[in-house]
């Protein structure tokens, strides 16, 4: 099996038992995939953060990326979630609960080989 097979399949069993209860994506004007990085350890150094995690992919344009965020938070929403990332409420295309959380963990490594993405992963 390809280390990079193993790889993914072990960051979405971790990410199934993970107790995120909601997904985001945003599409903010990125044309470096770590240009967020800041904004996501400030968001999760709130203290009404528990977990979360990201993955950055490439647009399907190949111009910028875009983030999918998966986290739990007390009392979040989009215009909140928006201020505390410093972004526009714009930005956050989608954001909705999870109701299905391996469909939601393979969807958000889909892009995992090699160094094509970014993603980081913070819990207290």
């Amino acid at each position: 099996m390809d280390i990079r097979y193993r790889s993914k399949a072990k960051w979405r069993n971790l990410l199934t038992k993970e107790d995120y209860n909601t997904l985001v994506t945003i599409q903010r004007p990125m044309k470096n995939k770590y240009s967020m990085e800041g904004e996501m350890e400030n968001f999760f150094n709130l203290k009404r953060v528990d977990n979360l995690f990201y993955s950055v992919e490439s647009n399907s344009d190949r111009q910028g990326y875009h983030i999918h965020l998966m986290f739990n938070a007390y009392q979040c929403n989009r215009d909140r979630l928006a201020f505390a990332l410093n972004t526009k409420k714009d930005n956050i295309t989608y954001y909705e609960p999870i109701s299905d959380k391996v469909a939601v963990s393979r969807y958000v490594t889909k892009y995992m080989r090699g160094d094509q993405i970014h993603y980081n992963f913070y819990k207290k």
